[in-house]
């Protein structure tokens, strides 16, 4: 039949596919066809490096133990999971000239970067021990609050090297921490008080404090949002800063402290809602084996205020050196007066605020309306006297109660421009309801059967417009700050 070929043909045209894809030696390579090729498997070669097991999983990537034949040696290599195989290329090439720029003792060495095929790969230093989320799910690993601070302190100095670099991390967490043994080679100054060197890794997420951060830059969180700092999880139009690599190692800082992160929520909506609201619990606090100095430090790393936490990474790691040397740390619990100007300057009291003077004027006009009613009702005025309260009544909701209601409005929906005139208006407000307190032909006066009444009726008015005075005398150095819109 013409359909039929001759088995040795066949055999002829499969061994060139064949030896295309694999080695001299024998390895089948990752992109045969015969081979899903985001399932690396034992005695597999990715160029030329030989993949013998599966050592970790992150959110975008897969890494492998593999063999260098070349020089001897074992490594680690990473290639995107299947679900982000798309676009990847990029960004892993991106990963390795950031890395590849930083040689620090606490940073992950990564050595090269390449295709095969399709498959994009990432070659780095290979990690002999656990990372630390691995290690922390043993319920016998514990580090003493020493021997955190030891850590932590090593971290923020390999940190605050990336950052005068001009790289941010931006995804800082136990499992992106290796720890490297002491025993092993690659361990070049290990602690006494740890038995392991951590060293940060996976700078997937890293950005240049640059115009690189347009490459980065999506709707979507990027991020564990366990270990990430509030600003970095809002609508907020800022660029990320070193404030944020702070936060997540402070969040670190906790869970070595108290066995937990700082924050947690049953589903993402709960913690977005407790990170960006809540405060949490001092560390010693809740465990009193923690010492209040590295307690105080862990708090100033977590403020939901930038300006709040440390400036750089490195006066964090000068006070984590102060602590274990038994220096005062220069870090200090917020006083009652620190408490209420960072109160002052958050930008919630804009808009409480505009949303007090929307309801207070709205409810003004409402009430003005019924006073009128009222003394329509009432046979000992005139219909003379009647129109003219009347008229007064419309004159000062049109002129007064219904632009400041709108002036609130406005303010309570993210428009700053109104906060002045609104402001200075609680002046011309307060001094009108004074005015017909004590004024002896005042507006509705015969809606008060005595003086004790009217005097109820204004005290409460003029209370009323005090306080909204007040929200605009203490939302003043929000406003004057200007960081961030009102949302």
């Amino acid at each position: 039949m013409a359909d039929e070929r001759d088995p040795s043909v066949e055999a002829s045209e499969a061994t060139p596919i064949r030896q295309n894809h694999t080695t001299e030696h024998g390895y089948v390579t990752a992109h045969d066809p015969c081979v899903d090729r985001t399932l690396l498997l034992p005695g597999m070669q990715v160029d030329r490096f030989v993949i013998q097991r599966e050592v970790g999983r992150g959110g975008f990537g897969i890494v492998y133990k593999a063999l260098d034949p070349n020089l001897g040696r074992h490594v680690a290599v990473k290639v995107p999971r299947a679900d982000f195989m798309t676009g990847q290329t990029d960004r892993l090439y991106r990963e390795a000239k950031i890395v590849a720029a930083l040689d620090h003792e606490g940073i992950v060495k990564v050595y090269e970067a390449g295709t095969d095929g399709e498959l994009s790969y990432i070659v780095s230093q290979l990690c002999d021990g656990p990372d630390l989320r691995t290690w922390l799910l043993d319920p016998t690993n514990r580090l003493s609050c020493v021997g955190a601070a030891e850590l932590i302190a090593q971290l923020a100095d390999a940190l605050s090297y990336a950052h005068r670099h001009g790289v941010l991390h931006r995804d800082i967490k136990p499992g992106n921490v290796l720890l490297f043994p002491v025993a092993s080679p690659q361990a070049e100054s290990p602690s006494r008080n740890l038995p392991f060197q951590p060293r940060l890794t996976d700078f997937g997420l890293a950005s240049m404090q640059s115009s690189d951060w347009s490459v980065t830059r999506t709707s979507v969180v990027l991020g564990t949002p366990l270990y990430m700092a509030p600003e970095c999880l809002t609508a907020s139009e800022e660029l990320p800063s070193v404030s944020a690599d702070i936060y997540s190692l402070g969040a670190v800082l906790y869970e070595l402290l108290i066995g937990k992160p700082p924050i947690e929520g049953a589903h993402f909506g709960q913690l977005l809602h407790r990170l960006t609201t809540e405060d949490p619990e001092l560390p010693h606090q809740l465990d009193e084996r923690v010492p209040v100095d590295l307690s105080i430090i862990c708090s100033k790393c977590l403020q939901k205020d930038i300006d709040d936490r440390y400036d750089t990474v490195g006066q964090l790691r000068d006070d984590l050196r102060r602590f274990l040397e038994g220096q005062p740390i220069l870090a200090r619990v917020p006083t009652l007066r620190d408490k209420f100007f960072k109160w002052c300057h958050q930008s919630q009291r804009i808009r409480f605020a505009g949303v007090y003077t929307c309801w207070l004027h709205t409810a003004l006009i409402v009430w003005l309306i019924q006073q009128n009613t009222v003394l329509a009702t009432m046979d000992v005025v005139s219909h003379d006297l009647l129109v003219k309260n009347a008229t007064e009544a419309v004159s000062v909701s049109i002129l007064l109660h219904a632009p400041k209601a709108w002036l609130g409005f406005r303010l309570a929906r993210g428009s700053r421009w109104p906060f002045w005139p609104s402001a200075l208006s609680c002046f011309i407000v307060l001094a009108a309801f004074m005015y017909a307190a004590f004024s002896q032909q005042g507006l509705f006066d015969f809606n008060f059967p005595s003086p004790p009444t009217k005097v109820a009726v204004y005290g409460l008015l003029i209370t009323a417009a005090g306080v909204e005075l007040l929200s605009y005398l203490v939302a003043i150095p929000a406003f004057l700050r200007r960081r961030e819109p009102v949302r």
